[in-house]
């Protein structure tokens, strides 16, 4: 039984948008209330629902997860496997809150959530999620009619909601400090020959360590990392047709002129003398996406603008040595 509901009608929505559907407060006390996910069509359409009062559950599998206030569940409609229902031992009704959306964009995002961290989820009852749902409590069996990037808005603003709920801490965590530290060891010493191992002594951790889980928060090791940071300032520094070109494997961390243009052609597939020649305008779009990633990093701008010598630099060392070309330097980690 529907307590209220918020339909929403999008007026000529986009492909790429995702399209709120409804936002439904249900009260069920019937056993017989038993949804199997795998018989109904999807049409690229998911939910989240919020239990307010009394127990639901959810199935996953052969697991049964009991859904009691705070408890919560996002799930792409027509997963195979997974179902929720009211169960039978229970007395008091089962209270819960719901949003179903549509579009490839916001499915795909319950898709990765569900991926990553599972189906089921504890969420405050105060805060976040809930509260925002339930603003549209007096709008209660009205269609509300919205334009696409206003409808996209509640969707994003309902999975924004939710997935700081579920994702409080990640960034604090032990895992994202070493990961952070790394960084910027690694940044501040930018023009230096760098070493794995001694990045990682640095940290007091192992070199083993600290690749595992530099590669587990960022998806590429710190080699890689390295490399795009050199390769991120060497853009601006050649844009801006201030300094040499063997300056600039100076400022980056090369021996010479010609490593640097060995990096940077098989980073690019293009020579930093035809970067030059042909301008921002006519460059390879993995480039104009360095550039435009550059003009909102201002942390990395003071970087590039300041020549002076870097004080708290490594000592360069003669092995595993991140001043090689791309393809070759990414084995070593």
């Amino acid at each position: 039984m529907r307590i209220w509901q918020t339909r929403f009608q999008v007026i000529k929505a986009f492909q790429s948008l995702p399209v709120p559907q409804e936002i439904v407060y249900e009260r069920q006390t019937d056993p017989s209330f038993h949804i199997e996910e795998a018989r109904r069509e999807s049409h690229s359409a998911a939910h989240i629902v919020c239990t307010i009062k009394g127990e639901g559950a959810f199935r996953q599998h052969d697991k049964i997860y009991p859904l009691v206030p705070g408890m919560t569940f996002a799930a792409c409609i027509g997963t195979p496997d997974i179902s929720y229902y009211y169960p039978g031992h229970c007395s008091a009704p089962w209270e819960f809150l719901w949003i179903s959306f549509s579009g490839e964009q916001a499915v795909n995002i319950v898709s990765e959530l569900n991926s990553r961290y599972g189906y089921v989820f504890r969420i405050p009852m105060d805060t976040g999620l809930i509260p925002h749902l339930e603003r549209y409590r007096n709008q209660d069996n009205i269609f509300q009619i919205v334009s696409p990037t206003a409808g996209a808005k509640i969707v994003l603003d309902a999975l924004a909601a939710f997935g700081e709920t579920v994702e409080e801490g990640l960034s604090t965590s032990p895992q994202a400090k070493l990961t952070r530290d790394a960084q910027n060891l690694i940044a501040a010493n930018i023009d230096r020959t760098l070493d794995v191992t001694q990045i990682a002594e640095k940290l007091l951790v192992t070199r083993e360590h600290l690749t595992r889980v530099f590669r587990s928060q960022t998806g590429i090791s710190p080699g890689k990392f390295a490399a795009t940071e050199r390769m991120r300032i060497a853009i601006r520094l050649l844009q801006n047709k201030s300094m040499t070109i063997k300056e600039i494997a100076e400022r980056t961390g090369y021996d010479s002129a010609s490593s640097f243009a060995r990096a940077f052609k098989a980073h690019f597939h293009i020579s930093p003398g035809q970067f030059i020649t042909s301008g921002p305008t006519n460059i390879d779009p993995i480039i104009r996406e360095y550039l435009n990633a550059q003009s909102t990093n201002t942390e990395f701008s003071r970087h590039i603008d300041n020549e002076r010598p870097i004080t708290n630099s490594l000592d360069r060392l003669s092995g595993d040595d991140l001043n090689e070309p791309y393809d070759a330097r990414e084995k070593l980690y």
